[in-house]
């Protein structure tokens, strides 16, 4: 589920809480991320893709979730667009896919950001 925060709810001045998962602090209503003391430029669909999976951290989230998460509806689009905007933010994270420290990927099934990551 994404949470949304609707900008013109939230009375100007007011801080919004930051996600805070593992060495990652996520600003859902400014797009950023900070990995660490590093700043990290990603683009929307990325931050879309990493939010839905730090907010439910440890949880498996289907494909299908993540991708109605973002926007997408035709299926074969849909794995694509993905499949592409995990790739760019698992180098911006420098996370391998195979020894993951943020995002561990269950085939055929879906992703889950793992909570016992460290810098």
């Amino acid at each position: 589920m994404l949470i949304a925060l609707p900008r013109n709810r939230i009375p100007p001045g007011r801080p919004v809480a930051l996600l805070r998962v593992a060495d990652l602090e996520i600003d859902a209503l400014h797009l950023r991320v900070r990995q660490g003391a590093r700043e990290l430029r990603i683009t929307p669909d990325e931050h879309i893709l990493l939010y839905t999976l730090a907010a439910r951290a440890g949880v498996l989230v289907s494909y299908r979730e993540l991708a109605d998460a973002m926007g997408s509806t035709d299926t074969a689009v849909r794995n694509n667009t993905l499949a592409r905007h995990l790739s760019g933010l698992r180098q911006k994270l420098r996370d391998d896919p195979k020894r993951p420290r943020y995002i561990e990927t269950v085939p055929g099934i879906g992703l889950r950001f793992m909570v016992t990551s460290a810098a």
